[in-house]
């Protein structure tokens, strides 16, 4: 563009900065980019700067999304001409399905018609560019451009045979990933360069961890010198007899500031700072916490510095699970639980200790839970339900009691889900659903309600994947998912909230998955990995979300697997087990881990023996089967962990079938089978154990037919075939049980 053009344009009052014209099927996209764009703030070194558009402003508003395509048969309506003449830049988020598009080519041709070629930006989210131009590896059908971004526009308002190559940001990982797409748009819109741009977004983000460290540090010096201070104060006092009153005032009053800072630190800052991820920080500001209340010192019979201490104590203790630390998290755990039954024994009408008391037995409980003593776990729960039940009884129209009741009811929901009591679980997790329905209701823009909202809608899921419900289940994770979607579009930088989020994508790609749909699942566990990626690389301290790294890989795989990319699952595989062994390391006792890596080894023996690596298969099994009869021997009450067993069993007699080695796989089958015998009797209502019952019987009826033991074959084939009957009678035909029932009939020639 000429600069007497670009003195036009810059002359021109627009009403928006930016077009944004995609296909219909891309919304998700259009409206990620429209969200990104206009909530963006300029960094204030570019503000104020003169570009060819003018002075560069603090942000880009407005921004027009074209939210719906017109009819076929209609031209471009006069509001989108309209608002395209008012635009400074067409934005084009590129798919095959805007390559196809008619209306959003005919975006581009109308806006290049008005003399700004040179500020069409593209956002590639799909496909390829040039695809249709015979690119190796790729079809027409892959075209992620439309004409009108391939071609100049020509003297006669047609396209012309002259190739343009526009500026593009390209979301796809192995490409320049979303973040860095997202400034090559901004860098265009803002007349600057990415590179710079992309210093300044890092910088930025510096600055602000720079911020939070920095005021922790002048904190904690600033309440250590005043507690020092404050000791001197009183020593001296002790000493000038003469000055006694004075120096004792001096010294209260410097022990009362002192104690505000402490106080701001335990309460308002670690607040704070949970959002921001960083476990170093906050296990920083504790420690110095703690160190500067010893130095300061504090009366045994002064209930008020009993339940800060006590409260540190917790705070510690939640870092520590946090840093995958549980042994000593149980025994910070068990020290303010010792100061809060102490508490409420001198003082039983207090109802803040009585509340304190009842969460802490709920800390306590979750980290026996984790450490699979689910029977202690369970005492735990109840001591806290017990208490909580009192208060709301009290107070009903307490909120905050009221929340804490829905927490424990969840709490004793999942105790009973780990030990395949689904009745007993939904019972609970449906007064906790209940509850926080109600909360919710009342107070519509408290984050921390509409949160554990989501928490409830998600536990409830999870009882009906075990009961085999699916499209329950699904419901539930849709509603978990709108609920996280809105808190992160609130305030995207909050990781706990990300980290919910990635939680919900991958509970629905589950659903999906199970439902038979793998390319919408796929996507889901994508949007779910992103997430955790970003969130272990971080914080690499924060065990809780390097272990759901490794979650992320195991979902990703196995659609892989499904799919027949067993390249790419063995991959994802092998970066979960890492993570997982890693994690072990820090802490061997640690159940939940030693069975997440089980179950690792198990999938990834069955990526080995589709590939035909029968010995690799075995040894990964052989891992799986000894991991999980260990933690079962330590948990015997732990259904879950039994069931990991006799998959485990399963899936080594598949590896020593394949190598001929007929006995040890029969041993193998017989083992799964019983155990799955055990567990079905204990809960016939799980669909899960009834369908792992139902393989069981196929595996072992598969290799007796192969050692011509047709009777002992069809009987395993009949009762296989009568469990996925009645689960397909119950929860309705979906792909994996049909998948199971035509394979048994086919073994029985049906």
């Amino acid at each position: 563009m000429t600069t007497a053009s670009s003195e036009a344009m810059q002359a021109q009052t627009f009403k928006y900065w930016a077009f944004i014209s995609y296909s219909h099927r891309d919304k998700r996209w259009g409206d990620w980019v429209h969200r990104s764009l206009e909530t963006y703030r300029v960094p204030k070194r570019l503000v104020g700067e003169l570009t060819r558009d003018g002075v560069r402003p603090k942000k880009l508003f407005p921004i027009f999304r074209d939210r719906e395509e017109l009819p076929v048969s209609a031209d471009l309506g006069s509001q989108i001409n309209e608002a395209l003449t008012q635009s400074r830049y067409l934005i084009v988020v590129c798919s095959p399905h805007s390559a196809k598009s008619i209306w959003v080519n005919e975006e581009i041709k109308f806006f290049k018609k008005l003399g700004r070629e040179d500020r069409v930006l593209a956002l590639i989210v799909a496909g390829e560019p040039n695809a249709s131009e015979g690119k190796p590896g790729f079809s027409a059908e892959d075209e992620c451009f439309p004409q009108g971004l391939r071609y100049r526009i020509g003297s006669d308002s047609e396209w012309s045979s002259v190739r343009t190559e526009p500026v593009a940001g390209d979301v796809r990982e192995d490409k320049d990933g979303k973040t860095n797409a997202k400034l090559k748009l901004l860098a265009g819109l803002l007349d600057v360069n990415f590179d710079a741009l992309r210093q300044r977004e890092q910088e930025r983000r510096r600055r602000l961890m720079l911020r939070v460290t920095g005021l922790a540090s002048l904190i904690a010096i600033a309440m250590f010198l005043v507690a020092v201070y404050a000791v001197f104060q009183a020593r001296e006092a002790k000493k000038q007899r003469k000055l006694a009153v004075a120096q004792e005032h001096r010294a209260v009053t410097a022990r009362k500031s002192a104690e505000d800072i402490l106080n701001y630190l335990l309460y308002e800052l670690s607040q704070k700072l949970q959002p921001i991820g960083h476990l170093d920080v906050i296990e920083d500001v504790q420690k110095q916490v703690e160190t500067y209340y010893k130095n300061l010192g504090f009366s045994q019979g002064d209930p008020n510095a009993l339940n800060n201490w006590a409260n540190l104590l917790q705070q510690e203790g939640d870092r520590l699970v946090a840093q995958g630390n549980l042994g000593a998290a149980k025994a910070k755990y068990q020290q303010g639980l010792g100061i809060a039954e102490k508490l409420v024994e001198e003082a039983p009408a207090n109802t803040t200790w009585r509340r304190t008391l009842a969460n802490d037995y709920l800390r306590f409980g979750k980290v026996l839970k984790a450490q699979g003593d689910l029977s202690g776990a369970s005492e735990q729960y109840q001591s806290s339900l017990e208490i909580l039940h009192g208060l709301v009884k009290q107070d009903p129209a307490n909120s905050s009691w009221q929340h804490d009741l829905s927490t424990s009811h969840s709490a004793v929901g999942f105790a009973l889900l780990a030990q395949g009591d689904l009745s007993g679980a939904s019972v609970q997790f449906q007064r906790s659903l209940e509850i926080m329905q109600n909360l919710a209701k009342k107070e519509p823009d408290n984050t921390g309600w509409q949160r554990d909202l989501a928490e409830s809608y998600k536990s409830l899921g999870q009882v009906f994947i075990a009961q085999g419900d699916l499209s329950s289940a699904k419901a539930q994770y849709q509603n978990v998912l709108q609920i996280q979607q809105k808190l992160t579009k609130q305030d995207a930088g909050n990781s706990v909230w990300q980290h919910d989020l990635s939680l919900s994508y991958a509970l629905l790609g589950d659903v999906l998955e199970n439902q038979g749909d793998l390319e919408n699942a796929k996507e889901q566990f994508k949007n779910s990995l992103e997430i955790s990626k970003k969130l272990a690389k971080q914080d690499p301290g924060n065990t809780v979300w390097q272990r759901y790294l490794a979650s992320s890989n195991d979902r990703l795989a196995e659609i892989l697997q499904h799919q027949g990319d067993f390249n790419g699952a063995k991959a994802e595989y092998q970066n979960g087990v890492e993570i997982m062994q890693k994690l072990i390391k820090q802490d061997p006792g640690n159940s939940g881990w030693r069975r997440d890596l089980a179950i690792l080894y198990e999938s990834l023996g069955q990526v080995l023996r589709a590939q035909g690596d029968l010995e690799g298969a075995k040894e990964q099994c052989q891992s799986a089967l000894e991991t999980a009869q260990k933690l079962a021997e330590q948990n015997p009450g732990s259904g879950e962990l039994q069931f990991v067993v006799a998959k485990s069993y399963e899936n080594l007699g598949y590896a020593l079938e394949e190598q001929g080695n007929l006995n040890n796989a029969k041993a193998g089958y017989q083992s799964a089978l019983e155990t799955c015998e055990k567990l079905v009797s204990q809960d016939p209502n799980n669909s899960d154990w009834q369908y792992g019952l139902a393989e069981a019987h196929n595996a072992l009826g598969a290799l007796l037919k192969k050692q011509e033991d047709i009777n002992d074959a069809i009987q395993n084939f009949r009762a296989s075939l009568e469990i996925l009957m009645n689960l397909i009678q119950l929860h309705g035909e979906n792909p994996t049980l049909k998948a199971a029932q035509d394979s048994v009939k086919e073994q029985l020639g049906e």
